[in-house]
């Protein structure tokens, strides 16, 4: 079915998602919120003319409005938590309500007396709700620091988990920053550790060989060190103002690689606590995700920039222009055979540096914003799906990808990693939880061995939450 071009020029799009409240007959109030269903009823209808007054509710992510119409574009630009905006529509249109933010979150205005026609055209372009993960049992760990945040985490040789709680103020969060990380062990039991920096805002972290941890303060523009046996922290600042340092790797010769998201910059602190700086040749490449291979070379997922970076130990930086337009590249992984993985957050694929060459793989559901990585001990990559709410895993030799439903809704699942018995551990940024899969090798087998027995159909099922024994908490 075809549609005039004058037709479909009142489509108009609003961004973000609402619960709307009608008061007068010429105004609507529209309420934003951070969790499903974001906004009630997901079809509204209003007359001509009326005034139509956003305003966030959170409680925690900054949202944004756009209306497009035949006379132009009209932004709200980042709506914090409290905060309003307002527009009067006039004609007939349809709105379609989604937020440019975060795709995933959508509705349906309907706006005077459009025809029929028009309705159908725009209903039809709005996406279908993504398909259900596999049922996977998951053990939760609630954290007892209210929107802490909980970012990326490393588990040590006795399996006790290390984890960032540095809050908000990135990735439009808007909850404040926080100086703190944590130790969670099995038992439940957390110790909750602070930077002297306060507000420092903890995100990546890294284990070393001898023990201590490193630890990126995004906020606070440091490198921190910690002993966990002294309880002792050391902290670096970086010689760029406004640095925001995020991903880590360690080299052989014991200097820490580190991301400078809004520096765009890597930086190298020596053993003897040197900051060397080097910038990423594209500008306002941004780069995030860190990893080394075992030639020690550096890898960087340039965000905004859309490539992979490829840091020589002289300094020289090599890119890879990621064929996906604005892909967005979050985390990154070499794996056992010094292949490097990427997350496209949103290019919503799984790509894959191999002998200079890129290939990229689709994931099964729209909008779900692969964020980080890892590799399991039969060599599956795994990876986290910040708004899809899921873990995938992709087979390298198949390129076969499942996925697993996370339990807390909208709980925006980042950091994930492996103990050594194989469980898989990972962080509910929105959730703020630390999930647990105690044989997610089991998971993938029983998936496959179900999907053999339905004629190659996996039936989803809603996933099996086990909460954690209320754990117990200790300050430093």
């Amino acid at each position: 079915m075809r549609y005039s071009k004058r037709l479909l020029s009142w489509i108009a799009v609003a961004v973000c998602l609402f619960i709307a409240v009608p008061l007068a007959a010429d105004e609507l109030k529209v309420e934003l919120f951070d969790q499903a269903p974001y906004f009630q009823p997901k079809r509204a209808t209003v007359k001509a003319g009326t005034n139509v007054t956003w305003t966030n509710r959170g409680p925690g992510l900054i949202h944004t409005v756009l209306v497009v119409t035949e006379k132009g574009e009209s932004r709200s630009g980042p709506l914090n938590p409290g905060q309003s905006w307002s527009h009067t529509f006039t004609g007939d249109a349809v709105i379609k309500t989604s937020c440019e933010i975060h795709p995933h979150m959508y509705g349906i205005v309907i706006v005077g007396s459009p025809s029929a026609q028009l309705i159908s055209a725009v209903e039809s372009r709005a996406p279908s709700p993504s398909a259900p993960g596999l049922s996977v049992n998951i053990v939760e760990f609630p954290l007892p620091i209210p929107n802490s945040v909980p970012g990326i985490l490393v588990i040590d040789p006795q399996d006790n988990v290390w984890v960032t709680l540095g809050g908000g103020g990135w990735g439009n969060i808007a909850h404040p920053p926080l100086p703190h990380f944590a130790r969670l062990t099995a038992d439940g039991d957390i110790s909750v550790y602070s930077t002297p920096t306060p507000a420092s805002g903890p995100s990546g972290i890294l284990l070393a060989p001898d023990g201590n941890l490193f630890i990126t303060e995004i906020m606070g523009g440091k490198i921190a060190r910690f002993d966990p046996r002294t309880k002792a922290i050391e902290e670096y600042p970086i010689p760029t103002e406004n640095a925001w340092p995020t991903g880590l790797a360690l080299a052989k010769d014991g200097a820490l690689w580190f991301n400078q998201t809004k520096g765009n910059k890597v930086g190298r602190l020596s053993p003897d606590g040197v900051i060397t700086e080097y910038a990423v040749p594209t500008e306002k490449g941004n780069p995030t995700g860190m990893d080394i291979d075992s030639k020690g070379n550096i890898w960087i997922a340039e965000r905004d920039g859309s490539k992979i970076g490829c840091v020589k130990p002289n300094g020289v930086v090599i890119e890879y222009q990621i064929p996906t337009p604005k892909a967005k590249p979050s985390g990154i992984l070499v794996d056992r055979e010094d292949r490097v993985w990427f997350a496209e957050r949103e290019g919503n694929k799984i790509g894959v540096i191999e002998n200079g060459k890129i290939r990229e793989y689709p994931l099964p559901n729209p909008r779900s914003g692969p964020f980080f990585l890892a590799e399991d001990s039969n060599g599956l990559i795994w990876f986290s799906q910040v708004f899809g709410n899921r873990l995938g895993v992709l087979n390298p030799t198949t390129g076969r990808i499942l996925e697993f439903s996370v339990p807390t809704q909208d709980s925006w699942p980042g950091g994930i990693a492996f103990d050594s018995q194989g469980g898989l551990w990972f962080t509910q940024h929105l959730g703020n939880k630390v999930g647990y899969i105690a044989n997610p090798t089991a998971a993938v087998r029983a998936a496959l061995d179900q999907e053999k027995k339905n004629n190659g159909v996996v039936p989803a099922r809603a996933p099996v939450a086990q909460n954690a024994p209320p754990s117990n908490a200790h300050n430093h």
